[in-house]
């Protein structure tokens, strides 16, 4: 295998695996927040809504019961949110990273031949099994990077501040711009 047929594969693989299908039905995406508040509390939860008044994010307090609390937007000093699904990122980059360090093994041992069949196979496993958890912990500090920290720019009137920052981010946004009722125009 040549060089140019090596990247022609990496690059196709990549892009098979970075990109959805296209026909697909668009989901809604859950992203979780922190929000501390000007008195120093502390909440956790899925962002489901934010009105002109007040932010709502629902959490689960036992296995079965999911409390929601409303917190004013007058109230909150930031909000840090970040993606709730992270295994899809984590999975590709261990796809990733393994079929590099595969490809790469190969290439090595196609040059510098193997006198056993065996001692190949360990070596190629080998190398898949390191470039997986290569890419497996690279993808996870990079999803772990991408969180946004959220703060009320204008000090004359934070909530209308806060709640365009923060309403893309809600479940309740996404439904209905994915999902409009007739007659309604979305904001």
């Amino acid at each position: 295998m040549t060089l140019l047929r090596l990247r022609y594969l990496i690059l196709i693989t990549g892009l098979t695996l970075a990109f959805p299908a296209v026909a697909q039905k668009p989901a809604v995406k859950e992203y979780r927040v922190r929000v501390v508040t000007k008195e120093g509390i502390r909440l956790r939860g899925i962002l489901d809504e934010v009105t002109d008044t007040h932010l709502r994010i629902a959490y689960t307090s036992s296995r079965y019961y999911q409390q929601d609390e409303w917190i004013p937007l007058t109230a909150i000093r930031k909000v840090v949110v970040r993606r709730t699904n992270k295994a899809a990122w984590r999975i590709t980059g261990a796809i990733m990273g393994s079929a590099v360090a595969g490809l790469v093994a190969n290439e090595s041992l196609q040059r510098k031949r193997t006198g056993n069949p065996i001692t190949y196979i360990v070596t190629l496993t080998m190398a898949s099994v390191g470039g997986a958890t290569t890419g497996l912990i690279l993808s996870g500090v990079l999803v772990n990077l991408s969180r946004r920290v959220i703060r009320p720019l204008d000090s004359s009137n934070p909530a209308i501040n806060l709640q365009r920052q923060l309403e893309p981010f809600s479940i309740h946004y996404q439904q209905n711009a994915l999902n409009p009722l007739p007659g309604r125009v979305n904001k």
